[in-house]
């Protein structure tokens, strides 16, 4: 930005009394369902458009488009009646948007000047118009909050600077999410003031894109986020996934005194607890945790197959579906893997056969919804193999891979002597369930 390669952002706070310190987080990102439920309020989507229309409604100003990034497609729609009813033309742009491509040409042709966009827009859409950002959706993710205002930095010949307009809500002190002061480390606010500068004086004029503005205060914000200070911290999840240990045991732990976090944060009954990376390795030494590393991952793979830890079927026909249709890169299509985990179900029933437990819920019904046994076959046994890091899932990609550590270290015995195994113990298994 200093050296002109991408647009100069000018930034606007729009400062709400709207309490959202009760917001749960997971330690990466705020839950979305109460984002949904505590950011649809009509006075703070209104105090978005009154900023809107006093700022951007005449001029060249008045000329510029904008996106509004809102929390799911009702808060979408209703920022798109809001600001229509104020005379900016708007649109919601959302996964559910019936005609998509037909709202992105009217945004396009400067029809529409505001998309008001959920999920659709946070990376890879290039628009270099974009003069206005509205960030009415808080994260505490800096990656994601780094996409959305990517989309207005893009600088032509034409557009040298980009309006971002940050909606601070009231936040609890530990989960404060992203803005532009926190991600560029300026403290001091100035309201449309260039985010690179620190040294305005009371009386300075903004002049920008036709807006027009005197210094009349500046103010000092705290640019502190929960990414910032806790960032490098395992919450009882993570910190399960770096042991090789279900998170119960850590849940565990904690109660009984045996681990105490670093920091714990409440809501309502549920609890996080985090702890610092120094005090991860005292844990570790004390209670004779052995360190799990790219060096040791094939190893700490056979030792988790050779466990035959099956309370159900589902690792068996899960390993060999996927080893079936792994690629010489260690991808393996998630349909296809579907295909034959369900078939391999499928057969047992057209054979008579058990199949499984009386506690497993697929029967012939439910091996005809692909959705609900995708969602199932995720949840375990996926996640069983992908907690050790044996296995990922690229939701966009729509792939299941195995770790490339794990993988390159693998021969075609190692796959043959797993898919033998995994055979073996499925007639053993079933010869039990009869």
């Amino acid at each position: 930005m200093k050296k002109k390669i991408v647009a100069e952002a000018n930034v606007c706070r729009i400062e709400t009394n709207l309490d959202l310190s009760h917001i749960r987080f997971n330690g990466k990102d705020y839950i979305n369902a109460d984002l949904e439920k505590s950011i649809r309020v009509k006075s703070r989507n209104e105090l978005i458009a009154d900023v809107l229309y006093n700022y951007f409604s005449e001029g060249k100003a008045g000329q510029l488009q904008g996106v509004v990034f809102c929390v799911n497609t009702n808060h979408a729609q209703e920022m798109e009646r809001i600001l229509n009813a104020k005379g900016l033309s708007a649109k919601a742009y959302t996964r559910k948007t019936k005609n998509p491509d037909e709202v992105m040409q009217q945004f396009r042709e400067k029809k529409i000047r505001f998309l008001c966009a959920c999920e659709m827009i946070s990376e890879g859409w290039d628009y270099p118009e974009l003069g206005i950002l509205v960030m009415a959706r808080p994260t505490l993710s800096k990656v994601l909050y780094m996409q959305q205002i990517g989309r207005g930095l893009r600088r032509t010949n034409t557009k040298t600077n980009v309006f971002v307009i940050d909606v601070v809500d009231e936040y609890g002190a530990m989960a404060k999410p992203c803005s532009m002061h926190s991600i560029f480390s300026n403290p001091f606010y100035t309201a449309f003031g260039s985010i690179l500068k620190r040294d305005y004086s009371l009386g300075d004029m903004i002049e920008v894109d036709g807006l027009h503005e005197t210094v009349e205060r500046i103010v000092q914000v705290d640019i502190e986020t929960f990414e910032e200070k806790y960032g490098d911290y395992l919450n009882q999840e993570q910190l399960a996934r770096e042991f090789y240990l279900s998170t119960g045991t850590i849940t565990s732990w904690v109660t009984k005194g045996k681990i105490s976090p670093d920091e714990m944060i409440t809501f309502g009954s549920r609890k996080i607890y985090l702890f610092a990376p120094e005090h991860v390795k005292q844990i570790r030494e004390e209670n004779n945790i052995p360190e799990h590393t790219e060096e040791t991952i094939k190893t700490d793979f056979f030792d988790f197959v050779e466990e035959r830890d099956y309370s159900l079927s589902y690792k068996m026909p899960f390993l060999l579906s996927f080893l079936k249709n792994m690629n010489e890169i260690g991808d393996a299509k998630i349909d296809n893997v579907l295909t034959d985990y369900i078939a391999f179900y499928q057969d047992r029933i057209d054979k008579g056969l058990p199949v499984d437990r009386s506690s497993c819920p697929y029967n012939a019904e439910r091996l005809k919804d692909r959705k609900y046994i995708k969602s199932n076959m995720l949840t375990n046994p996926f996640e069983k193999f992908e907690r050790k890091r044996f296995l990922y899932y690229s939701k966009d990609l729509n792939v299941i891979s195995m770790n490339h550590a794990l993988f390159i270290k693998m021969s075609k015995q190692d796959f043959e002597k797993v898919k033998v195994q995994m055979e073996e113990d499925l007639e053993k298994y079933y010869e039990r369930v009869k």
